[in-house]
């Protein structure tokens, strides 16, 4: 770029106008030595240098480079004028060679500000392509769905026997589970990478269910030693350190300030339970209040992360492929129940297709994302239950949609998150579920021999039903992940489907006393529901017309209502007894209804019992007739006997203690057998009975002796079955292993 002109200085002339050196010259003109010796050599600058000294031995007078100055600046000015832009400029027709000094520095100008232009177009350029790569990148990313991320899976745990409920440090190093390596269930620590597991608790009976405290001090746990209790113990052992918080609950879960502990009444994860919070500071445990319809059952519990919440997965006397769950502060105040769009759960269903029925549901464990804005929980489609995560709006604990984290046969359950949410441990489980025979003596109480499976290990048999005469049995089988009604001779061994491939589950087969009919109740997904009867003369027989949750279409309340289910026959065969849900107050009541026709409003029903708080269920004739036995649900179930006119006082069977269920009579009448969960698995229990005064007869006493997942009954308990006859007792067995594996990236 060509330099400033410098005008001359307007200061009065020194007596002295001489410069004598390059910085005195360059200075005098307000520039640096290299410019001043160019202009001297390319412009005419006048500079004098003397004789006798070198090139840098230089002076210049005042006058002469203010002359120069004013000559420089008005030839510059005519070149612009005359619009010199190059070196070849057309003089009086002749081409000149020659180059003038102002042309040479408007030419260096010139290029220099091309070269500019270029460059700038270059960016300009560059800058489109970069922008035209973003715009399809982003149209790109909309139309192509991202790529799931890739998780990967570590087994942590290879014992033979079952390992699961982990639990993790709050430092996410260490997970602490449940085990029966030795013999008995007991609460083992083990690092995530490296490491032998060490043992936690190893007092007498089984402790299970654990779960570490945020701080880190304290491991909460079930026992059952004694009656079975709560208790907490350092988390990392300590004999005789143990302190018991609660004499009664179910799983455990610390506050996010480690301050208190919720815990549910029930041991089934099919069954309702209430929920229950206790502090360390022996306090009693106190109820939590929910705000929930009386028809809904909290199935399992836990912490919100705010630790001021606490949600529940309710249990819905209504169709639905998915989790509801209700969340409410921990000292009252309005509940939500957070929803799944229409759309997110079309989207779920096309991946997971129709799930089991409602009251076979074996799903339990859930917990929320450390964040808030997720819950993640177990869910069973196809016979294969996996880890799903549902996204939520944290204000508005709505759920945006739906996504399945694991897949694959096995039983994918109890997952716990890391502290940070990143990472997931999970019980990967395999099990078996059929229908166990085991000789017995009815008069006694005792079983006499070893038992057997009796139903195929091909697929899942749940509520059995056994002839009086001990030679069918009918049960619901889950095979393929779809619920069927089966028929099995325990003659032949023969097994034969009954009405399979049509869109009805068939649910509580009952065997009439010939055992020529078997009844049951019919419902579509969509909720409508009958009670029919199947003969191997006439087949399958609807006796009620269709209903939605065994109501007319029309009956006010019916629309959420879904079930009504037969649980017995009268001994001459021309009667049901049935559970039916009364709109008004939501509770299952107990009717008497004929066998035969189609109408059940124009029939000559007739009331048993009912009760506005609880749920009346499993009702059954004595021998003679003359007593109904049954039991009442209010998130605990007790057992109860009636005379079976209707109407009269309830007698209490069973302390109301425990979770007591299935009663059934023996042969004789003077025996009422049931299952308990007394003393934390799930045994049959008996109490004697006296038949001419309606009462129980001394103290209930153990029947059967299942304390191990080997082999256990099952817990989903209403869709366990149980029967007896004189010298038969048939009951749904469980048989299970599995180990502890650890997702990670489980928050992507």
């Amino acid at each position: 770029m060509r330099e400033p002109i410098p005008d001359p200085p307007a200061t009065a002339r020194a007596p002295e106008d001489r410069l004598d050196s390059w910085k005195a010259i360059a200075a005098y003109l307000n520039r640096d030595v290299t410019t001043v010796q160019r202009w001297e050599k390319r412009e005419g600058m006048p500079v004098h240098r003397h004789l006798h000294d070198t090139i840098g031995s230089v002076y210049a007078s005042r006058a002469e480079l203010d002359a120069w100055a004013r000559s420089r600046k008005l030839r510059a000015t005519r070149e612009s004028e005359n619009d010199v832009v190059s070196s070849n400029v057309t003089v009086n027709g002749t081409a000149a060679a020659s180059v003038s000094h102002a042309t040479e520095d408007r030419s260096t100008t010139a290029s220099q500000s091309m070269a500019r232009k270029r460059a700038l177009y270059a960016l300009a350029l560059l800058g489109a392509v970069i922008l035209l790569a973003v715009g399809l990148w982003i149209y790109k990313r909309r139309e192509t769905p991202a790529a799931p991320p890739q998780r990967t899976l570590t087994r942590i745990t290879f014992d033979e026997g079952l390992q699961n409920e982990p639990t993790w440090s709050p430092d996410g190093r260490y997970i602490a589970y449940s085990s029966n390596r030795g013999g008995k269930f007991d609460i083992w620590v083990q690092q995530v990478s490296v490491g032998n597991p060490v043992q936690i608790t190893k007092g007498p009976g089984n402790n299970w269910q654990p779960d570490w405290s945020p701080d880190g001090k304290y491991i909460a746990y079930r026992s059952e030693d004694g009656e079975g209790s709560l208790y907490i113990a350092p988390a990392l052992g300590g004999a005789g350190l143990e302190r018991k918080i609660s004499s009664f609950g179910y799983y455990p879960r610390w506050s996010p300030d480690s301050s208190q502990i919720l815990f549910l009444t029930g041991l089934s994860s099919g069954a309702g339970s209430s929920v229950y919070v206790v502090r360390q500071d022996g306090s009693p445990p106190r109820p939590v209040q929910v705000d929930i319809p009386h028809e809904n059952w909290a199935i399992s519990a836990a912490w919100h992360p705010d630790g001021r919440r606490i949600s529940m997965w309710a249990w819905l006397n209504e169709p639905s492929d998915m989790p509801i769950f209700f969340t409410t502060p921990v000292n009252g105040g309005p509940t939500v129940r957070t929803k799944l769009s229409g759309e997110a759960l079309m989207a779920a269903a096309d991946v997971a297709g129709s799930g089991i029925f409602g009251w076979g549901d074996p799903d339990f464990k859930f917990a929320w994302a450390p964040s808030g804005t997720a819950i993640y929980f177990e869910r069973t489609f196809r016979g294969a239950r996996n880890i799903w995560r549902m996204k939520v709006g944290p204000q508005t604990l709505q759920a945006t949609s739906i996504e399945r984290l694991t897949t694959g046969t096995d039983s994918n359950s109890d997952l716990s998150l890391s502290p940070d949410g990143r990472k997931m441990a999970f019980a990967s489980e395999s099990k078996k579920v059929q229908a166990w025979m085991f000789p017995f003596d009815a008069r006694r109480g005792r079983v006499t021999g070893n038992g057997k499976a009796v139903t195929s290990s091909g697929m899942e048999a749940w509520e059995t039903s056994l002839s009086h005469d001990g030679r069918q049995l009918a049960f619901q089988a889950i095979r393929a992940g779809r619920w069927e009604l089966w028929d099995k001779s325990l003659m032949d061994g023969s097994e034969t489907p009954i009405a399979i491939d049509d869109p009805y589950v068939r649910t509580e087969p009952q065997w009439s006393p010939d055992g020529t009919r078997l009844s049951y109740v019919r419902t579509k997904l969509t909720g409508e529901t009958e009670v029919a009867i199947w003969s191997k003369d006439r087949g399958e027989e609807p006796i009620t017309t269709s209903t939605l949750g065994g109501f007319p279409r029309t009956s006010a309340g019916g629309a959420h209502r879904n079930h009504m289910v037969v649980f017995d026959w009268s001994r001459d065969g021309k009667s049901l007894l049935v559970s039916r849900v009364n709109p008004e107050s939501g509770q299952s009541e107990i009717w008497e209804m004929p066998a035969t026709g189609s109408d059940p409003v124009a029939k000559a029903r007739r009331l048993v019992a009912c009760d506005t708080r609880t749920n009346l269920w499993q009702s059954r004739y004595s021998p003679d007739g003359r007593w109904i036995v049954f039991d009442a649900e209010e998130h605990r179930s007790t057992i109860y006997a009636t005379p079976a006119r209707g109407g009269g006082a309830w007698t209490r069977i069973t302390e109301g203690k425990h979770w007591d269920d299935k009663p059934r009579w023996s042969p004789d009448g003077r025996t009422i057998y049931y299952l308990s969960d007394r003393k934390g698995f799930f045994n049959v229990w008996g109490i004697h009975f006296d038949p001419v005064k309606g009462k129980p007869v001394g103290d209930p006493f153990q029947v059967t002796n299942f304390d191990n997942p080997r082999l256990m009954i099952a817990n989903v308990m209403p869709s366990v079955g149980f029967s007896i006859t004189e010298d038969k007792l048939i009951v749904t067995v469980a048989q299970l292993s599995g180990s502890i594996w650890v997702l990670d990236k489980a928050d992507r």
